[in-house]
């Protein structure tokens, strides 16, 4: 009976023991998938941010109709992260003014964009796409790798006088140093960054820190997309399960099996809570709590069926905050979320228990209305612009008034993206008339009224 007794609580024992160990896998696993998303982000924001430069030099041509006056000394303001290698302006595709803090900008003057050698690919396909485009990481002439911005420069609205091009070349990996991606090993997790080389298309390896990575390894990958650009982030766990202390005090004292159910029972709770966290984070707004812009398609398009079936009027309303940049530049963007934050808690205070309300995204809000008519979702709207224009945000540090500009349109036959548009339309109305007002989009004519 003793030997029956021993045998049985070692098989107990190593049941329970295994059990511990697949908790702290799939706990690492929800980890993982965790530390990609915050990574992934982190390294759009960090290159968008960057990239953004070559917006505000597109800007600037367009703001002096093709001539930028002391390029120099504007550049030098530009210029202000470290991973910023230089910067250009190519009126007809041809380099004309350079600025760099490292290089000879002799070397990049003269330069065609607009022929069709080798490193202007991306560069022609700007001019196709009228946008944006990254090219690289590739090798410069300078002997360092390097990732590029090219955006088309047009002096009118419509995008058919092209002046030129506008280009921001960054030094590559040091353009992802705000992403933090080096702290992952100190955290106990390797990673690789790569993508499929356009010109080869084969995988090319962008960044990693990956050593002796066993084939067995814990991880997960996520593609990037960004710009015309498809990159990829695969992040693995160094760790095994002898590496987890926890585990080798569970084997020395395995004929406590209470210790051990109870150790489960709080590792599967935990397990439960990251889950649920990581729920909440998928379906709503970090900064505000509200839902954000993908979950609130997701919400609406069941309740927009019921209500074509039903033959009830929806409406939306698309919100946004007016001079909110200006808001940033001079508060500092810690004010302007906190501004957000309270925008958001005014309107839920307002909007019905059963409407919808979603950051739409930046300063945009959109709030879906069902079962109400066009009075019903102008009433809302007034509420709202007077919560906000009438009471001023109060914080420790200062006390400011917004105000926001509001487009309203009515969803047909489950158009939600057409009545989308057509908020916009309202609201580009509102804020060309002037800011702070409600317009409705006007059913049977392109036009927009005011309410």
């Amino acid at each position: 009976m003793a030997l029956l007794s021993f045998l049985l609580s070692l098989v107990l024992c190593s049941f329970m023991v295994g059990a511990v160990i697949t908790g702290r896998i799939k706990n690492d696993i929800l980890q993982i998938e965790q530390f990609v998303f915050e990574k992934t982000s982190r390294i759009e924001e960090t290159l968008s941010k960057l990239f953004y430069k070559t917006e505000m030099l597109a800007a600037l041509v367009r703001y002096g109709n093709g001539v930028i006056q002391d390029f120099d000394g504007i550049a030098a303001l530009i210029v202000d992260e470290p991973a910023i290698l230089n910067i250009l302006i190519a009126p007809n595709g041809i380099v004309t003014n350079a600025y760099s803090v490292r290089d000879d900008v002799s070397l990049l003057l003269g330069h065609d964009f607009f022929t069709e050698s080798s490193g202007n690919i991306e560069a022609l396909k700007a001019i196709i796409n009228k946008e944006l485009v990254m090219a690289g990481p590739f090798m410069a002439r300078q002997g360092y790798m390097v990732l590029a911005g090219r955006l088309p420069v047009f002096l009118d609205e419509e995008k058919t006088d092209l002046w030129g091009l506008v280009s921001v070349t960054l030094s590559f990996p040091e353009a992802l140093d705000n992403a933090e991606l080096g702290r992952l090993r100190m955290q106990g997790y390797e990673y690789e960054l790569w993508r499929i080389n356009p010109d080869t298309n084969e995988k090319q390896v962008l960044d990693s820190n990956i050593r002796n990575a066993s084939p067995n390894a814990r991880y997960i990958e996520k593609h990037i997309p960004f710009l015309n650009a498809d990159w990829y982030l695969k992040l693995l766990t160094t760790r095994s399960w002898y590496n987890y202390p926890e585990v080798i005090i569970l084997i020395l004292a395995g004929l406590f099996i209470s210790f051990l159910i109870l150790f489960i029972a709080q590792n599967n709770f935990r397990l439960k809570q990251t889950r649920a966290e990581l729920a909440v984070l998928a379906k709503s707004d970090p900064l505000t709590g509200i839902l954000n812009r993908r979950h609130f398609t997701d919400f609406i398009q069941i309740d927009i069926e019921r209500a074509r079936r039903l033959k009830e009027n929806t409406y939306f309303i698309l919100i946004d905050v007016d001079h909110f940049k200006k808001v940033n530049d001079t508060y500092g963007h810690i004010i302007g979320d906190k501004v957000l934050i309270e925008i958001a808690k005014r309107m839920k205070e307002i909007i019905r228990p059963y409407d919808l309300l979603a950051r739409y995204g930046g300063e945009e809000f959109i709030i879906y209305l069902p079962n109400t008519d066009k009075n019903g979702a102008a009433v809302i709207a007034e509420r709202i612009k007077h919560r906000l224009c009438d009471y001023p945000c109060e914080f420790p540090e200062v006390s400011l008034t917004v105000s926001a500009s509001f487009g309203i349109a009515k969803i047909y036959d489950n158009g939600i993206e057409k009545a989308i548009r057509n908020a916009d339309i309202a609201l580009y109305r509102a804020k060309k008339e002037g800011r702070n007002r409600v317009v409705f989009y006007c059913d049977d004519t392109p036009a927009v009224m005011n309410h």
